[in-house]
């Protein structure tokens, strides 16, 4: 398993190298397009606050939609505390694998006194149900983003879509049964003892969407903050986004999707004519910069707030 793990790692580090190099050469090619463009950012200090108010209060509908799925389940926990749990857990997504965000979403409620399988199933849901949200909003708000993405990203966007809706359709039928391989899987692990309504699956999926429709603005916002002659309709970017953060997220071996988010976001920038390439690489600088306060600081503030560990008996 070390050599495996070994190996991993080193095909890691390399996939990284190859895609910051290619990153670096093609900045370097338009160094003087991008000093042009620079030089034209004019920040709007308003609108950068509106756009950030706009992508916390998204996370707060995401963190209800969490909450909303374990509720289902009968593992209740208040929004204070879910809110600490999910911008914690969410510093684990710049880990590389991006598995660790959901592995420190279960472990953290499990702490509260959730249900782990409770836990476990409504942060794996959620993932699910946010990709798949995400595919159908590419799929409907920007079919030209995906055909430059990729020869088979609009084919993978409708095919994820298609089987996101049958698989939200299907989940009160699926979900006992995965719960109780769950159960059994792991030893002193309990299934829910109720069965999750689908009436809270279909809220999630609600929540979800507008979630990725909340991001578009917050980036629309974000851009005429600091390029206010930007052009382009708020599908666009809300298309820009959704399909740019998606591949870095799925994107697992980059920690935070760094790099190929920014890669994908330019492209799509161009695609659909919003931006020259040298304005797109510099928002997609200074979108990522964006990203990282807002992902990183709430996590930094709820670690210092939290409350010491309790001793627990034996």
């Amino acid at each position: 398993m070390s050599k495996q793990r070994w190996w991993w790692r080193a095909l890691q580090v390399l996939l990284l190298a190859a895609l910051f190099v290619f990153i670096g050469r093609e900045l370097s090619e338009q160094r003087e397009a991008l000093r042009s463009a620079a030089a034209s950012v004019q920040i709007q200090w308003h609108l950068i606050a509106a756009a950030s108010a706009v992508v916390l209060v998204t996370y707060a509908a995401l963190i209800q939609s969490w909450r909303m799925l374990m509720a289902g389940w009968g593992s209740r926990i208040s929004f204070l505390n879910a809110t600490r749990i999910w911008t914690i857990a969410n510093l684990g997504r710049y880990i590389p694998g991006k598995i660790w965000s959901v592995g420190a979403l279960v472990v953290l409620a499990q702490r509260e006194g959730v249900n782990g399988v409770a836990s476990a199933g409504a942060a794996l849901l959620g993932t699910a149900i946010n990709i798949g949200a995400g595919m159908g909003v590419v799929s409907l708000a920007g079919a030209a983003v995906l055909d430059v993405l990729g020869p088979g990203y609009r084919v993978t966007a409708w095919v994820g879509s298609a089987v996101f809706v049958l698989g939200v359709i299907a989940l009160p039928w699926l979900l006992p049964a995965l719960l109780r391989f769950l159960a059994a899987r792991r030893a002193g692990l309990e299934p829910p003892a109720n069965a999750l309504p689908s009436s809270a699956v279909w809220a999630a999926v609600a929540i979800n969407i507008a979630s990725w429709l909340g991001y578009g603005v917050a980036f629309a916002i974000f851009c005429h903050a600091l390029l206010p002659d930007i052009s382009g309709a708020l599908p666009a970017f809300v298309a820009i986004w959704t399909a740019s953060y998606l591949v870095g997220y799925l994107f697992l071996v980059a920690p935070g999707g760094i790099g190929m988010r920014e890669t994908a976001l330019v492209a799509a920038m161009l695609a659909l004519g919003v931006a020259t390439s040298a304005e797109a690489a510099v928002l997609a600088a200074a979108s990522r910069i964006w990203l990282i306060v807002l992902e990183v600081l709430p996590g930094f503030i709820s670690l210092a707030l939290a409350p010491a560990a309790r001793p627990r008996a034996p």
